[in-house]
C-alpha cells in the first residue's frame, strides 16, 4: 500500500469486521463453571494459514487466539484474531466454524514463500555463499534466482562442475539437493511466477518434497533493493504466494572500508552504505584474512549507519558449513505479522546471555557486551557495564571518548566519529503517553512525501489513544511504501511506549524528533 495511515488501517479493520460478523452471528462468549473460564481449543494454532470469510474467501495468517475487540465487553472474545494478505489489515473470526474460517488448501497451505534479497559488491562472497546453498545438502530446498551482471554465473559454475543438475524446466533448474536455480535476466516477476509453477506443478504430481523453504533474489550491481520490494505488489501470483522476508547484506571484510571511503561526486549515493541501511541481516565475510582490528573497525563503520543490524562474521570460502543460514533466511524481518505476535514492544536488540559472557568483538552478536568492554546495548540500564561515563538523555549508545563513536545519533564533538557517510540510524520513542492518531498520521504523511526516497528501511510499534482506549499498532515501509497494521488493545501488562526506526539519508533528527514529540496525546496528559 502506499503512505500508510492509521485510520485507514482502522477503517479497514472495521469494515470487514462487519461483514464477518454478517455472515458468521454474533462473536463468542466463554462458558464458566465455578467462575473458571472453558474454551474449547482452536482448530488452528497461531502462524496457521486459513482462509476467512469476508463475503469472498480471503487468505490470512491466525496471530492471536481468543482476540478481545477494544471496546467490546470483557467476557466477549473471538477464537482468532487472522491478518489477512491483502492490505495488511487484521480482523476476527467469531465462531471456529467452516462457514467463517476454514485450513487454507494446496500450496495455499504452506504460506507464503519467504523471498531474501541479496545484496554486496563485486567480489563480496554472493556467489560463494549461492554456491554453498545450491550444492550442499544443508537440509533446505531453496529457490535462487541469479543476475547475471555478476562476472561469474551461478549456472557456469554448475554446469562447468556438472554438480546436482537433476532435471531442468524450462529455465528453472532443479537441483539433487531440492533446490531451484534460474537467472534473472530482464523479467523478475516472471523468474518469480516461473518458480510458483514449478512448484505447483510438483505438489500437483504427488512431490511431497515439491515446497520450497524460500526464494534468494541476487542482485549485484543493485543498490537500492526498494524497488524489487515493490515488485511484490505489483503481480497477484507473486502477491498471492511470495512475501519479503530480509535483506542480506555481504560485506567484504578486507575492501569494506576502502569502498565506503571512496571520494565521491556530491550528491553521489554511497553504494556500501546503502547496502547496510537496507539490510536486516549482515555477513561480514573474509574475517580469517584481516586483523581483529580492522575487523573492530568494519563493525563500527556499519554501526555508524545501522546500528541495529546483526552482524555475522564468517569465512564463506573456508567454512560454508559454519555460515547460519537458519538464521539468515526466513526471518520475516518484513512481516508484520512477526511484530504482532511479539508482546513487549521493543524493536532495538537484545542481548543474550552469550552476549554478556563472550561479548560482541568475535561473534555474531550485534548487541553483546562484557562487564569490562563498552557496552553498546541502547536498553542497558546495568550500572556494572562500562557506559563510557555520560549520557545523551536518551537510549542512545555508549561509548568512551577515545574509541571509534558509532552512535548514529551522537553530535557529541568530543566523541571519535568515524562517519564516512551521510546515511545512519534515527530512533523516535514515546514513553509514557500514547499518540494521537490524527497528528501522527499528519506527521508520517509529512515524512514521507518529503523524504521517502531518503528513508531507506522503517518500522515501529505504536501506541495509539482512540475513543479513551490505547490500541497497538505495527508500522512497516520502504521508501514511500508504508503499511500499518491494526494489532489489538495495548497489553495491559506492557508499559506504554511507541518506538520507531528509521534508517536514511540526510536525516535532519532534531527537527524530526521535535515533530514527533508533537504527536503525544495531550488530552490524555491532561486528564
Amino acid at each position: 500500500m502506499g503512505v500508510g495511515s492509521l485510520l485507514s488501517a482502522r477503517k479497514c479493520h472495521r469494515r470487514v469486521l462487519t461483514k464477518v460478523a454478517t455472515r458468521c452471528a454474533s462473536v463468542s462468549s466463554t462458558t464458566t463453571t465455578g467462575g473458571h473460564i472453558e474454551r474449547p481449543p482452536p482448530r488452528f494454532d497461531i502462524g496457521a494459514r486459513v482462509e476467512c470469510n469476508v463475503g469472498e474467501w480471503a487468505l490470512g495468517t491466525v496471530v492471536k487466539h481468543w482476540y478481545h475487540e477494544p471496546g467490546q465487553p470483557e467476557e466477549n472474545v473471538a477464537p482468532y484474531q487472522v491478518k489477512l494478505d491483502r492490505g495488511g489489515m487484521t480482523i476476527f473470526a467469531p465462531l471456529d466454524d467452516d462457514q467463517c474460517i476454514r485450513a487454507a488448501q494446496g500450496i495455499d497451505a504452506y504460506g507464503k514463500i519467504p523471498v531474501t534479497i541479496l545484496t554486496g559488491f563485486l567480489g563480496a562472497g554472493k556467489t560463494t555463499l549461492l554456491n554453498y546453498i545450491l550444492r550442499e545438502q544443508h537440509g533446505k530446498r531453496y529457490a535462487v534466482i541469479e543476475n547475471e551482471v555478476g562476472s561469474v554465473a551461478i549456472d557456469e559454475m554448475l554446469v562447468d562442475a556438472n554438480v546436482g543438475k537433476q532435471s531442468t524446466m524450462e529455465s528453472i533448474t532443479v537441483l539433487d539437493n531440492g533446490c531451484l536455480c534460474c537467472s534473472l535476466r530482464d523479467d523478475l516477476v516472471g523468474a518469480i511466477t516461473g518458480i510458483i509453477e514449478t512448484v505447483k506443478k510438483r505438489l500437483s504430481e504427488g512431490d511431497a518434497a515439491a515446497m520450497i523453504d524460500g526464494i534468494l533474489i541476487e542482485t549485484t550491481g543493485i543498490a537500492d533493493p526498494g524497488p524489487v520490494c515493490k515488485t511484490f505488489d505489483l503481480n497477484p501470483l507473486v502477491q498471492r504466494h511470495c512475501k519479503i522476508d530480509g535483506i542480506l547484506t555481504v560485506v567484504d571484510a578486507i575492501h569494506f572500508l576502502t569502498q565506503l571511503k571512496r571520494e565521491r561526486a556530491k550528491g553521489v549515493v554511497n553504494e556500501p552504505a546503502q547496502q547496510i541501511a537496507f539490510a536486516d541481516k549482515v555477513l561480514l565475510n573474509k574475517v580469517d584474512a584481516v586483523e581483529r582490528t580492522k575487523l573492530d573497525e568494519t563493525a563500527a563503520a556499519i554501526r555508524s549507519i545501522n546500528s541495529i543490524v546483526p552482524i555475522t562474521e564468517c569465512s564463506i570460502a573456508k567454512k560454508p558449513d559454519e555460515v547460519p543460514l537458519h538464521e539468515l533466511l526466513a526471518i520475516d524481518a518484513f512481516d508484520a505479522t512477526r511484530l504482532l505476535t511479539q508482546e513487549d514492544g521493543s524493536l532495538l536488540p537484545k542481548p543474550s546471555a552469550d552476549d554478556h559472557a563472550h561479548g560482541h568483538a568475535h561473534h555474531d552478536h550485534a548487541d553483546g557486551h562484557t562487564h569490562s568492554s563498552e557496552c553498546a546495548d541502547p536498553g542497558c540500564t546495568d550500572e556494572s557495564h562500562h557506559h563510557g561515563g555520560h549520557g545523551h538523555g536518551k537510549s542512545h549508545e555508549a561509548h568512551s571518548h577515545d574509541e571509534a563513536c558509532s552512535d548514529p545519533t551522537c553530535s557529541d564533538p568530543a566523541h571519535n566519529h568515524q562517519h564516512h557517510t551521510d546515511i545512519g540510524t534515527m530512533v523516535l520513542e514515546m514513553q509514557g503517553t500514547p499518540l494521537d492518531g490524527h497528528l501522527f498520521n499528519e506527521f508520517l504523511q509529512e515524512l514521507l512525501r518529503e523524504r521517502s526516497v531518503d528513508l531507506y528501511r522503517y518500522k515501529g510499534i505504536l501506541a495509539v489513544r482512540q475513543k479513551g482506549i490505547v490500541v497497538r499498532y505495527v508500522l512497516q515501509g520502504v521508501h514511500d511504501v508504508a503499511e500499518i497494521t491494526f494489532s489489538s488493545e495495548w497489553p495491559a501488562a506492557c508499559p506504554v511506549k511507541t518506538q520507531i526506526v528509521v534508517i536514511g539519508r540526510d536525516l535532519d533528527r532534531k527537527s524530526w524528533e521535535d515533530k514527533f514529540s508533537q504527536c503525544a496525546d495531550m488530552e490524555l496528559e491532561r486528564a
